[in-house]
This record gives structure tokens, C-alpha cells and sequence, in this order.
């Protein structure tokens, strides 16, 4: 084991820390701001000195999981790879975990391994909308899994905070709320930026930040972080005013900028804009390429691989929208760009003479005369801006001498203690919706974003990472209308023509809608038949697939994985992990129903009288809406009332059935599929015995009966642990369900499984 941080982070790496990432990994606390300039080394601050060092020293409290919050995909993918090099540069692999969050990733291995520590790197939206338990793309059963470990015993690095809009309060928020209302192990979070203005992180429940680092000015202007902070870019007004389209002379005296054998950037605003100009500089012949959000990931990685090859003496103009701002580690000896507010303006900065590879370097700026043009930036701090850099005019604008600006809060909805309760129940409300977090992810004003992707013959196998591509809200919905879009229908588990289309939804749509070339991405104007990328090859499944499994059998299984994983996680206390294990030995026990094994026997499950827990093949239920766990919490509750915290485990453990417990027939005789006749027969199996048990189904009315109802109940329970701990103690035992199936699927129980 390495014991100084200079040689970890080299062999990370393969470049020796900055004198300020050294004083990072020393210290013994976390700090609550990072505010660094553009290009000194954040992302490497943040995830090598702070959370990986402090784990892998363990000389300070470090939490298990560090979730690192990106605004765009593009700068996900790029952490991705840079993390996923260091911990194999580090020989960690087999102790630290990586993936990917964002939209079109189907899977999150994090869940069936809450004890292992992990990286996860991903979107705002995906992130953001797991820790509000409303996880974009996922059905809602699995919001609580997400929620539970996004609010548990893990550090939150919020990146380029300047762009999170909604999203930089709600990480404020729930920072505070988490320790208001308790989580289990610690939790930290960090906000990072170039421009970071600190008045933007005091929020209703969190005071301003009380450890905030920056460069002192000797780390600032010493050695090679020196160099680069001085690095010379002289900023100067172009004789060009920005309109709706700038068209071929536009396009002209935008090239005028250009030095020959060297890189260019140009930034504009609006992704139309960009792509005109990417066109008219191909019937130009001149090299370039465009970037901006809307690429499929596939094709997004290909832009990605070529502007990390670029290099000083490159003759190419590269075109884009905001993406370039920030997290892209790329140098160009000339930018012009659009006005855009002040804080944005600095991130484009970064991208000239980054590295100072440059003696001169220029930067080019474009005014925004009409207002109505300044979308999706407020008029007002444009105005600001313009006044920044009219006051520069002729000087330069190395990254330690720009100056602040007091620009006014990018948020407008600020999450409250009462939403996060709100937002815990998943159940659906009278009109047969769920309460919407997207307000809390990104402004009311801002067009919100949808992940759609193209298939021709296989319409029914679920969307890969790289055939995903985000796009604007309003032009989904302007397919759907034409019929050309398709949402997932959990419940028909199929693909159905789209009615309703949300934010943060998956869509598929046909080949023949268009809508997308790869070098262009996103156009709604496209015509032509979209290609389909395929996907990755996957190594043979050799498994021998789903395999009849007793419930005896199962119990056990289950239960040896919920001890395994209270023992892994000792936080918890002698009391909780004894209800843990208490609620894996009984969440199945709702099994023995009649309704449960006639199902069985329906999929195939051999006939010799034994009780199963699972069947080879798949089989419906003769009552609409069963649900064993319902049958299995009704049952335990009767021979243990006391034990609610246990029972409340038991019911939630597939994620239908929490705080709430509904009818599922039209004349309210099933409560979720059971009759208020019901019995269990007496069991004797898997380390518990029960006799025959009469279903208490009156725990379903509110208001009425002897004793509380299941809401009461399960109300009590909510305020008494609070969403967090609550939320993670039910993670704990469907993960330990999840495992031992997986494991049984796969027969690593041995064959004592199989008849």
C-alpha cells in the first residue's frame, strides 16, 4: 500500500499533483466549496485527492460512494473513462466500482452491492431526479433502491454548479435535509466551479458554506498551475452581431478569425445555429466539427476521441454549442463566441491558450442586440456581461485575473423538508399520476429533455447506452403527435404508441421518422431513414437460467445474504439488522397462498407437493393484482404487532406496496389480491414456522377498525426514521432478495435447489 499521496495520484495519473491537490489529500476535513480556476485540475482535486485518497488512506471519514453529478452527458462519459483509468492504473478494480448514470444505461450494478464502495458518474437529471426517489427512465418500483443509496453513505460532487439551474439548490437542499433528518453512515457533498458565487448555495435550509478552498496567490502563479493561470488570450469585440441565422457572409467573416494551422472555436448558442454554420464551413471546404449535446452516444464518442487528438498546430475550426464550456479538455489559439452571462463566459475562456501553448492568443466576442434572441439566457445578465467585457476591451483575460461578477440566482424552485416526504411514496394519486420531482432538476423556464432512440425491425429489446440521444421535450412531442413514437408500457410490458410524453422519458421511434444523421445529430428537419447502432456484442450466457426453487430454500438463501450485509455494514445496530434479517426470513411467506401456487404450478414447477418460491417459466395470477408480499406482511403482523418496522420491510420489498395499501378490484373485495377471507396455511421451512394465519385485510381502511391502519402505520414509521434511513433499511432487504435470486438463477447454491 502506498503511503503518500504524490506517488498515488502519479501512478494514477502519470503526472505529479499540483502542490494544491497535495494540501487536498492532507487534510482532515472535506471542504464544502471548490472554487478553482478553469483547466487547474478539479476533477482530479475532487475525485483523486478528496474522496479516492481519503479512502484508500482512511486517515479521515470518508462515506462509501462517491456520486459525481455532471450537467451534460458528454462530460460523463469523459469522467468515466479518465476514472475508470486511474483505478486501473491503481490496482483497484477489484475493490472500487465505476458506472455510468444517465439516460439509456439499463444497468446500475451499485444496487445488488450497497456494501462495496463504488464511483458512480453521471447526469444531473438521472441523479438528481434517483436522490427525489423519481428516477428518470425507471419504473417506479426501483425509485426506492436508487433513493436509498443516493442519500446514504456517500459524497456528492456537484461540477459546474454555474449550469445546474434548479438542480444547485436541490443538492443545497437535500445536503441539509440529510442531516436534518438523518441518514445511515456520513454524507458530504462539494459544489465546484471557476465562478463560483456563493450568495447561489444559501438556500431556506443550509446556511453559506463555512470551508471553502481556494488557490492562495502563491498556488496560484507558482509553476507549471502558474504558467497556465498566466496563460495570455486578448479579448476584443468582433465587428459581427449575432442574429437568427448568420448565413453565408456571416459565416465568412466569422472564418476571418481563423489562423491557418492552428485550432479555432466557435460557440453559439443554439444548436440550429451551430449546425448552419457547421454547413456552410463544409460547402467551404474548410475542416471542422461540430459538437453539441444532441449526439448519440455513439457518435458523440467519436467527436470526443477527435478533439482529444487536437493539438496546437491542427488547422481545423471546431463548431459547438455551451458543451465546450466546461469539463472539455481542450486548448485553441482562437474562440469566438456569442455573448452569453459572464459565468459561462469565463468557462469559454478556459477553452482558449488552456494550457498556455500559445504567445498569443485571441478571443473574439459577438453581441446580442435583439432580446428576443438571448434564449435560454435572461436579458438581464447579458446586459452584465456585456458591461464585463466591454470594460476588458484590448486586455487579456488570463484565468487567475478575471474579474467576478454578482450575477443574480440561476434557480427559480427551491426544494422543501415537505416535498421530500411527499416525494417518498411512489403510489399513484386519484387521477392515476405521480408526483412530478421535474421542478427540482432543472428551471420551469428551460426546455426539458427527453432520451430517444431508432429501431426498424427489433422493437422489443431495451435501448443501450449508445443509441440514446437526448432531445428537446416540445420536438418529441411533436412525433408523438405524428405517431412516429413509442413509450414503454410497464404493466403490458410491451412498446405502445406514445400518448402522454415527460421529461426524463425514453422514447423509441421508427426508423422512417428521421430526425437525426450523425454528422448533424438531433435536426427535426432531417428527412432520410435513421441507422440503427448496434449493440455491444455480450459474452455467452452460460447460466442455465431461471431455476424452481423451493421456498424453504429461498428463505435461507435471502437470509444469509441480509446477515451478510448487516455484518458488511455495521452501522446500523443490533436492533435494526436484527429487523433486516427478521424481514428477510419472512418476506416470502406470503407464498404458501393458494393463489401464489397455483401459479407455480402454472410455470412449471414440479408437482410433488413441496412449497415453491419460484417456477421455471412465468405464470399469471387467477386474482387480478396479487401480491404475495401484501399476503406476507399481513401474516407477520398478526403473530408479531409490535414488530411494524419489520412488517413495513416485508410489504415494501418489490416496491408496489409501501405507504399505502389499495384495493385493486372494482368492487373493492381484493385488497391487492386478497380476499378478507383469506388464510395461510401453517408453514414449517427456511429457519421460520408459522401456523395457519387469517389475513387481516381491515389494515387497508383508513379511519376505520380497532386498531391503526397499514397507512398509520407505515406514517408513523416515516416520521420516526425519517426517508432515508427508512428507504435504505428496505434497500438493504430487497438487495439481499435480489442477490440470493440472481445466484439461484445462476446455481451458486449448488444444486440443492433443483428437484
Amino acid at each position: 500500500m502506498m503511503d503518500d499521496f504524490a506517488e498515488f495520484f502519479q501512478k494514477a495519473t502519470d503526472h505529479k499533483p499540483y502542490a494544491y491537490q497535495e494540501k487536498l489529500a492532507a487534510a482532515d476535513t472535506i471542504p464544502d466549496v471548490i472554487d478553482l480556476p478553469t483547466g487547474s485540475g478539479k476533477t482530479d482535486a475532487a475525485i483523486l485527492a478528496v474522496w479516492l485518497w481519503g479512502r484508500y488512506s482512511g486517515h479521515r471519514e470518508t462515506p462509501r460512494r462517491l456520486v459525481y453529478c455532471l450537467p451534460r452527458r458528454s462530460l460523463v462519459e469523459q469522467t468515466v473513462e479518465r476514472v475508470r483509468k486511474w483505478v486501473g492504473r491503481l490496482g483497484l478494480e477489484d475493490r472500487i466500482g465505476v458506472s455510468q448514470v444517465m439516460g439509456g444505461d439499463s444497468k446500475w450494478d451499485v444496487k445488488t452491492e450497497p456494501e462495496r464502495e463504488y464511483i458512480l458518474v453521471g447526469t444531473q437529471d438521472m441523479l438528481l431526479s434517483g436522490a427525489l426517489n423519481r428516477q428518470y427512465g425507471k419504473r417506479f418500483t426501483a425509485w426506492p433502491m436508487h433513493f436509498a443509496l443516493l442519500n446514504n453513505d456517500c459524497m456528492w460532487v456537484m461540477d459546474e454548479i454555474q449550469i445546474m439551474e434548479n438542480g444547485l439548490p436541490t443538492s443545497r437542499q437535500l445536503d441539509a435535509l440529510r442531516r436534518a433528518m438523518g441518514t445511515f453512515g456520513p454524507c458530504r457533498s462539494i459544489w465546484m466551479s471557476a465562478t463560483v458565487n456563493e450568495r447561489w448555495l444559501e438556500t431556506p435550509d443550509s446556511k453559506p458554506p463555512g470551508n471553502v478552498f481556494r488557490l492562495t496567490g502563491g498556488e496560484a502563479r507558482e509553476g507549471e498551475l502558474g504558467r497556465r493561470n498566466a496563460a495570455p488570450k486578448t479579448v476584443r469585440k468582433a465587428d459581427i452581431v449575432a442574429g437568427k441565422s448568420y448565413g453565408r457572409d456571416g459565416v465568412r467573416k466569422l472564418l476571418k478569425f481563423h489562423r491557418s494551422e492552428t485550432p479555432t472555436a466557435i460557440i453559439v448558442n443554439r444548436v440550429r445555429r451551430a449546425q448552419e454554420i457547421h454547413a456552410e464551413l463544409r460547402r467551404l471546404d474548410v475542416p471542422c466539427l461540430l459538437v453539441h449535446s444532441r449526439f448519440r452516444a455513439a457518435e458523440r464518442r467519436a467527436i470526443n476521441d477527435r478533439i482529444s487528438k487536437i493539438r496546437k498546430c491542427d488547422n481545423i475550426v471546431i463548431v459547438s454549442t455551451q458543451v465546450l464550456e466546461a469539463g472539455v479538455d481542450l486548448s485553441v489559439r482562437t474562440l469566438v463566441t456569442e455573448l452569453a452571462p459572464w459565468s459561462s463566459m469565463v468557462q469559454r475562456f478556459g477553452r482558449c491558450n488552456r494550457g498556455a501553448e500559445y504567445d498569443v492568443a485571441d478571443i473574439a466576442w459577438m453581441d446580442i442586440e435583439d432580446e428576443g434572441l438571448m434564449e435560454p439566457y435572461a436579458v438581464d445578465e447579458m446586459a452584465k456581461s456585456r458591461d464585463m467585457l466591454v470594460s476588458m476591451e484590448g486586455g487579456s483575460a488570463p484565468p487567475a485575473d478575471l474579474p467576478r461578477a454578482d450575477t443574480g440566482m440561476p434557480y427559480d424552485t427551491v426544494l422543501r423538508r415537505r416535498d421530500v416526504v411527499d416525494l417518498f411514496d411512489a403510489a399513484q394519486d386519484l387521477s392515476g399520476g405521480r408526483t412530478d420531482a421535474s421542478r427540482f432538476v432543472r428551471t420551469s423556464k428551460r426546455q426539458m429533455d427527453v432520451d430517444v432512440f431508432w429501431r426498424d425491425a427489433d422493437r422489443e429489446s431495451p435501448p443501450h447506452a449508445g443509441e440514446v440521444c437526448s432531445v428537446p421535450l416540445a420536438d418529441a412531442r411533436s412525433l408523438a403527435k405524428a405517431g412516429a413514437a413509442h413509450t414503454y408500457d410497464y404493466a403490458a410490458d410491451r412498446w405502445v404508441p406514445a400518448a402522454d410524453i415527460r421529461p426524463g422519458q425514453t422514447i423509441m421511434l421508427e426508423c422512417s421518422a428521421g430526425g437525426y444523421t450523425p454528422e448533424t445529430g438531433w435536426d427535426p428537419k432531417a428527412g432520410g431513414k435513421v441507422s440503427v447502432v448496434d449493440r455491444p456484442g455480450k459474452k455467452h450466457d452460460t447460466r442455465p437460467g431461471r431455476q424452481a426453487v423451493t421456498l424453504a430454500d429461498h428463505t435461507e438463501h435471502v437470509v444469509a445474504e441480509a446477515e451478510r450485509l448487516v455484518g458488511r455494514l455495521d452501522m446500523l445496530g443490533p436492533e435494526l439488522a436484527g429487523a433486516v434479517v427478521d424481514a428477510a426470513r419472512h418476506h416470502d411467506v406470503g407464498k404458501t397462498h393458494s393463489v401464489f401456487q397455483n401459479a407455480m404450478a402454472r410455470g412449471g414447477r414440479p408437482g410433488d407437493g413441496r412449497v415453491w418460491a419460484k417456477s421455471p417459466g412465468n405464470a399469471r395470477y387467477d386474482r387480478p393484482g396479487f401480491r404475495h408480499e401484501a399476503a406476507s406482511a399481513l401474516a407477520y403482523l398478526t403473530r408479531h404487532p409490535d414488530n411494524r418496522l419489520a412488517a413495513y420491510l416485508i410489504a415494501a420489498h418489490h416496491g408496489y406496496m409501501r405507504l399505502s395499501m389499495r384495493s385493486t378490484h372494482p368492487d373493492n373485495r381484493y385488497i391487492l389480491g386478497l380476499d378478507a377471507d383469506d388464510r395461510l396455511p401453517a408453514y414449517d421451512g427456511g429457519g421460520m414456522s408459522m401456523p395457519e394465519t387469517k389475513l387481516d385485510t381491515s389494515l387497508a381502511d383508513l379511519g376505520r377498525g380497532e386498531g391503526p391502519s397499514w397507512a398509520d402505520m407505515a406514517t408513523g414509521l416515516l416520521k420516526g426514521y425519517g426517508p432515508f434511513k427508512l428507504a435504505y433499511l428496505e434497500m438493504l432487504v430487497r438487495a439481499a432478495d435480489w442477490v440470493a435470486s440472481g445466484k439461484e438463477d445462476g446455481m451458486q447454491y449448488g444444486r440443492g435447489n433443483s428437484p
